[in-house]
């Protein structure tokens, strides 16, 4: 998440801040850019993680095959 508030702050000061006129690239589109990046970083990185498990095992009491199957979802809130 810290490298979407980098992207921002940059975006920022690209678009607000610097007057410099070049011929290469346009700053203040650049710096809109940056932003929009980094606003995006910054939100995926708030949702958390999420993993998902999927365990297949067969349990055979008495030489009956069954096959069990367990979903496990995880989340990592950070």
């Amino acid at each position: 998440m810290g490298v979407g508030v980098l992207l921002a702050v940059v975006g920022a000061i690209l678009t607000f801040a610097v007057r410099a006129n070049t011929t290469v690239i346009n700053l203040p589109i650049a710096g809109v850019i940056l932003m929009i990046a980094g606003g995006l970083l910054i939100w995926h990185g708030s949702k958390g993680h999420r993993r998902k498990r999927i365990i297949t095992r067969e349990e055979g009491p008495n030489g009956v095959t069954n096959t069990v199957r367990q979903t496990i979802e995880e989340r990592d809130i950070d």
